[in-house]
């Protein structure tokens, strides 16, 4: 979300450069559709940004490769090819990666963290289509989500859901919010595991159940790992940028990092809030975006000023919606 709209933004505002996105993925997921391929949508390949329209509509080049390491002194970013690609300013925009805690079994097969790539979410939706029994670590928005989207797909699928705070999106909204959307997942024969904590994954082989710490076992041929997620820093890591308090790459209000010629913005980027100029942990594809237009316009001339970060959720459980801006009483 964040590459695709700074290099709109780039040929937008500097019409004479040349602009290139480098992405790894040729097929890039809609972030936020991600939970709906798992019901409504179908299929991961009809949750798909347009990128290659909408790139060569607006004259932006793009090619398909890994980037493996940056020379900043040489101005240059190194594909696994070999071929290195010279820049005059650089965005980058690499996002995040799933959170997959240290938990014994959490690498058996058929345990799955949540990635924006196609592939991947293709083997979750095969390895559902014969499952009996699924359980979703985490009761955030992918968690419910899922859960909900299974449900519509899979009516007789057994769904759990285990969550170590007491209230399911206890993180985002008051209690009376949550209750009320744990009245909708529950209604819908999800059952729902608060204040519980995972103490391994059981299986011989392929996981076959979920131990909690209190003892109690659930069944379930699937795992879906939904507990957050950590900023993709590794290219900026290893190529001596500054990261900030919650491990994001540092950057100004311009979205500028220590090196003057280099941007970064997206999930990969740090955060500061709107409210008190303090550390977030936020990761949403609207700020992204956000970021995103605010590091495309400021490439080669300081025009845009990023004030912080404000969380705005939104989700539909059931026939009820549910949505916050801001701060919370929590």
């Amino acid at each position: 979300a964040a590459g695709l709209t700074a290099a709109l933004t780039a040929r937008r505002h500097y019409p004479r450069k040349s602009v290139l996105v480098l992405r790894k993925e040729r097929l890039i997921s809609i972030p936020c559709g991600i939970p709906y391929v798992f019901g409504i949508v179908g299929a991961p390949d009809k949750n798909l940004i347009p990128a290659d329209d909408l790139l060569a509509k607006e004259q932006v080049d793009s090619l398909v490769s890994d980037v493996v390491s940056l020379d900043r002194d040489q101005r240059a970013v190194c594909l696994a090819s070999g071929e290195q690609v010279h820049y005059d300013r650089l965005v980058i925009a690499t996002g995040s990666n799933p959170l997959i805690p240290p938990i014994p079994g959490a690498h058996r097969p058929n345990v799955f963290a949540i990635r924006k790539d196609v592939p991947s979410l293709q083997r979750i939706l095969d390895a559902l289509e014969a499952a009996k029994g699924l359980c979703i670590v985490g009761c955030g928005f992918i968690g419910i989500e899922i859960a909900e989207e299974c449900r519509r797909r899979r009516p007789e699928l057994t769904i759990h859901i285990v969550e170590m705070l007491r209230h399911c999106l206890q993180l985002v909204y008051d209690d009376e919010f949550c209750l009320k959307a744990e009245e909708a997942l529950k209604a819908q024969n999800i059952c729902l595991w608060l204040n519980e904590k995972v103490a391994s994954f059981a299986g011989n082989g392929v996981v076959s159940g979920v131990r909690l710490e209190s003892g109690r076992e659930l069944e379930s041929d699937v795992v879906i790992l939904g507990i957050g997620a950590k900023a993709n820093v590794d290219l900026a890591e290893k190529s001596g940028l500054e990261l900030g308090p919650t491990k994001g790459i540092q950057v100004n209000r311009y979205m500028q990092t220590g090196d003057p010629t280099i941007f970064a913005c997206g999930d990969c980027a740090e955060k500061v809030s709107f409210f008190d100029g303090k550390p977030s942990i936020l990761k949403l594809a609207s700020i992204a975006t956000m970021e995103a237009r605010i590091a495309g316009a400021n490439l080669f001339a300081t025009t845009r000023v990023n004030m912080g970060v404000i969380g705005v959720y939104s989700t539909v459980l059931g026939e009820c919606a549910f949505a916050a801006a801001g701060l919370t009483r929590s």
